[in-house]
């Protein structure tokens, strides 16, 4: 079974700059990346009408991602990456045939995404037994779309964790604003539960290190916990899960995974997680400091 390792990327964008990013997020300290290749299906219920049999968009398969020993020597990257396959669909219509046609070819990547722009297609994505979904991508572009908070927890019960992209944020005001909008609407509905926070990153320049990362969590409305939760023991729930689901475990269990900080190995606030009273004593210290 495929399992994450420290600091996780599982959005990278693939594109002309796929290696060189990769490479990039390695090197910033990222030892688990996922590789995402992107698929909007633009079905509309009058266009399926005038389309043909087998007119839909060909979904293409996984990138193939090599890297040589030297890449990594000259990245200064010691460690062997764990490097994972995403696909992410988005589309509107529940009515489409698309993910019928396309499922056994949708199964194939590591991790399954669903951007549904539609209250119908995310009930649809929540209900529907053709493709396991490991993650829902909610867009900031459709940031004015209102999804019931009822629905959003029935996502959580079955293990699908929602992502939230910082990459928007770095290319201009306007969809930085929509993300922070999107992330704090999260928040509001569902307390940041289940919740990721990855780059989409297209070039390697709108990578950001992890502790930056989470401080940019911080402003997505998650606390100084949650934050790094979002880029560690989440993510690695998340490929856990995903796992299971394509070995036909009923229901996925989340692992529990104990953080340590590197160069930080006598901060306080993270000592004793091993044992009971260790956890008894971060639940109190966290929920202390949030109130």
């Amino acid at each position: 079974m495929k399992v994450a390792r420290g600091f996780c990327d599982l959005n990278i964008a693939a594109g002309t700059d796929l290696k060189a990013t990769v490479l990039k997020a390695l090197s910033l300290g990222y030892q688990t990346v996922a590789i995402n290749t992107e698929i909007t299906d633009n079905t509309t219920p009058d266009t399926k009408r005038k389309k043909k049999r087998g007119d839909f968009p060909n979904v293409p398969p996984p990138p193939k991602l090599i890297l040589t020993e030297a890449d990594l020597r000259k990245h200064n990257i010691t460690r062997d990456p764990i490097i994972l396959t995403r696909i992410t669909l988005t589309y509107s219509d529940p009515g489409s045939p698309f993910l019928s046609k396309y499922r056994d070819v949708i199964k194939q990547y590591d991790v399954i995404a669903f951007t549904p722009t539609t209250e119908v297609a995310l009930k649809q994505t929540v209900s529907q037994n053709l493709v396991e979904v490991d993650i829902i991508s909610l867009s900031a572009v459709e940031g004015e779309t209102r999804f019931s908070r009822k629905l959003l927890h029935s996502a959580i019960e079955k293990n699908i964790y929602y992502e939230v992209c910082y990459g928007p944020c770095i290319v201009g005001s306007g969809s930085r604003q929509q993300t922070i909008s999107l992330a704090h609407s999260l928040h509001r509905k569902i307390r940041s539960a289940n919740i990721i926070v990855s780059s989409r990153a297209r070039t390697p320049d709108q990578l950001r290190p992890p502790y930056d990362v989470m401080n940019l969590g911080r402003f997505f409305g998650l606390t100084e916990a949650g934050a790094k939760e979002a880029v560690v023991s989440m993510s690695h729930n998340v490929v856990y899960c995903a796992a299971a689901r394509r070995k036909g475990m009923s229901k996925c269990l989340a692992r529990v995974t104990i953080l340590e900080d590197e160069g930080k190995r006598n901060n306080k606030k993270f000592e004793g997680l091993e044992s009971a009273e260790g956890l008894k004593s971060a639940a109190k210290y966290m929920k202390v400091n949030n109130e």
